[in-house]
């Protein structure tokens, strides 16, 4: 009797690359030959393969493909889908006032990224550049598989108060009586010449022309004064 031991196909595919990052959402093409085999591992669907849905670590992605025959074979790749680095963004207080134009040292850790963000340059972040509003403050960091990640805080930058006072003439005798003064919003303080609490002596003042400030503070601990 005659008997035939068939070779079995010589198998292969390409597209796989040696490492992903988890946050790669992408589908990746895989091409088998001979044309006609099935995929299969984590992250397959079809002849597809995504990291995300794989997870984190070394997957063994398999194209298996039988022949006229009746003879399969395969051939196995490993891929490994690498995770994120933790990242923290420290230097920033919940708000700010539109006026402060001190700037901020911002810190990213592990070290080496970059930061972005309205009235950010470098890695100082100025409140009075972002203006008033609410920001998101950006840290980005790529570490040693290439993988790219990011943690953003938002920021508040408060507009300052609209102040205002009445009562004071524009020009007084300096024999004169006290005048009541009246600033809004209520709470805040004057200052100058002939104050005393929220009242105008100009006797006291004396003659000349005097600055009469009304400064008020709000519950952002924004400070304006006219």
């Amino acid at each position: 009797q005659t008997v035939v031991v068939n070779p079995l196909p010589v198998v292969s595919y390409a597209g796989l690359s040696s490492s992903y990052c988890i946050n790669d959402t992408f589908p990746v093409t895989l091409n088998g030959t001979p044309v006609g085999g099935t995929f299969s591992g984590p992250g397959i669907s079809g002849a597809f393969f995504t990291p995300s849905d794989a997870g984190v670590g070394t997957h063994d992605v398999i194209y298996t493909y039988t022949d006229n025959n009746g003879c399969t074979n395969a051939d196995t790749q490993q891929v490994t889908v690498n995770g994120l680095t933790a990242l923290i963004l420290s230097g920033l207080s919940a708000s700010y006032c539109e006026d402060d134009t001190n700037g901020v040292l911002l810190a990213g850790t592990p070290a080496g990224g970059s930061f972005s963000g309205a009235g950010v340059t470098g890695n100082v972040f100025v409140p009075a550049d972002a203006g008033a509003g609410i920001h998101d403050i950006t840290y980005t960091h790529t570490d040693g598989n290439s993988c790219t990640n990011s943690v953003t805080e938002t920021v508040v930058v408060n507009e300052l108060p609209v102040v205002s006072f009445s009562g004071l003439a524009p020009e007084y005798c300096e024999d004169a009586a006290q005048v009541q003064l009246s600033g809004s919003p209520s709470g805040g303080t004057f200052d100058g010449l002939g104050i005393t609490g929220n009242t105008f002596n100009p006797t006291t003042a004396g003659v000349g022309t005097h600055s009469i400030v009304y400064e008020y503070t709000d519950g952002n601990g924004c400070t304006n004064s006219v």
